[in-house]
């Protein structure tokens, strides 16, 4: 395993949490304008499936428009509220824009209830790479994107149709989604790609994404889960370096006060379902003990004052280490990913670690970079995700 460096600044991230699947992202390079080489991919007509997209969780009031809706308004069955026009939507005193209808679905609880909007999908990704990607971006960034957001948002809508009341969630642990929004690169990649997705053998894949990899791919059995659909070519990774080593994205360091990480852990043991964890009296130095067919680490070994070794999931550790737990301070900065290492320093721990998010699928700082080097938004597909077919 090579040596992680140490990054010389902090990223400056916004909203990013780090057991989510997606992420908002800050900005690389700057645009070079439209590609001009022509797209392989032919868009066409299609009827769009309707996002059901819960933009509202156990919330005890809304504000739609001029009105207040409260549980007891919302009654024991749901509500449907038609937006004549685009309306501002408020949720905890956070605003958000959107039109077509919306769904209210009392909880079991009798006190609260999710707020879902029903969005064509097509009307709904703009608003989701306004969330995912800064409006300077390269056009092609937009369009990559654009058909990973789709092909996702498809899967899970398919996949949670008959099951769920909502497809997706507008926050990092789905897809962001800010609602109606006028960032026209945004439309304009959208409008590109429009009904472009990414199937294996005619299924339409979970197109996972994430800020950076940190030059090496995670595969979706790793860092995801199991399920037999993350057991594909596609959602394997690829070989070889990526170009995000060369973004300022790529290295990380923090630091952990070394006691309140082993209380941290020792905490998450019963949630986690990880019963080593409450083994832990100390915490001297963590470093990656297994890695993926890449390289990437999926095991970190933890090495207490005794010397004493505890080989944990990579994956659970961080979700861990990031956790809330009442009874101690939340930290200050989280650990963006699960490709690290650690050395005590005193009586903390100094973590130095490379890329942000969980690195299956598509990287956003590369894809960024690969846009620059005047990639199109097929190319940057085809290497984020092997063998996929791209297609209407």
């Amino acid at each position: 395993m090579q040596e992680l460096k140490i990054a010389n600044q902090f990223c400056d991230r916004r909203n990013f949490l780090l057991a989510s699947s997606v992420v908002v992202v800050g900005a690389l390079t700057s645009c070079r304008g439209l590609s001009e080489r022509k797209s392989k991919i032919t868009p066409t007509a299609y009827a769009p499936v309707d996002m059901r997209v819960r933009i509202g969780k156990q919330t005890t009031s809304v504000v739609i428009g001029n009105l207040l809706y409260t549980r007891k308004t919302v009654g024991d069955t749901p509500r449907t509220v038609v937006l004549k026009n685009k309306t501002e939507i408020f949720i905890h005193k956070k605003a958000k824009t959107v039109s077509g209808m919306v769904v209210l679905h009392p909880n079991k609880n009798k006190e609260t209830f999710d707020v879902v909007a029903h969005v064509p999908i097509e009307q709904y990704l703009p608003g989701v790479l306004a969330g995912e990607l800064y409006a300077h971006w390269h056009p092609a960034t937009f369009a990559a994107q654009a058909v990973a957001a789709r092909s996702y948002a498809i899967n899970h809508h398919y996949e949670r149709k008959n099951t769920s009341h909502y497809d997706v969630s507008d926050g990092p642990s789905s897809q962001m989604f800010l609602g109606d929004v006028t960032l026209d690169v945004a439309h304009r990649a959208v409008q590109e790609t429009n009904g472009v997705v990414l199937r294996w053998k005619e299924r339409v894949i979970p197109a996972y994404y994430s800020a950076c990899c940190g030059g090496i791919a995670a595969t979706a059995l790793d860092a995801i889960t199991h399920a037999d659909e993350h057991n594909i070519p596609p959602l394997k990774g690829h070989a070889g370096v990526d170009v995000c080593v060369s973004t300022k994205g790529n290295l990380w360091s923090t630091e952990r006060e070394a006691r309140l990480l082993r209380r941290r852990l020792n905490a998450c043991a019963h949630s986690m379902r990880v019963p080593l964890f409450a083994d832990i009296k100390s915490i001297r130095s963590i470093e990656p003990s297994v890695t993926n067919q890449h390289g990437r680490p999926t095991k970190l070994m933890i090495v207490d004052r005794q010397k004493k070794t505890y080989e944990v999931s990579a994956k659970l550790f961080v979700q861990s280490a990031n956790a809330t737990i009442a009874s101690l301070p939340n930290p200050k900065k989280p650990l963006w990913s699960s490709f690290l290492v650690a050395e005590k320093d005193g009586a903390n721990l100094q973590l130095h670690g490379r890329g942000m998010g969980h690195g299956v699928g598509l990287c956003q700082y590369g894809a960024q970079e690969l846009a620059g080097r005047g990639d199109s938004w097929e190319d940057i597909l085809s290497w984020y995700y092997p063998q996929i077919q791209i297609t209407t």
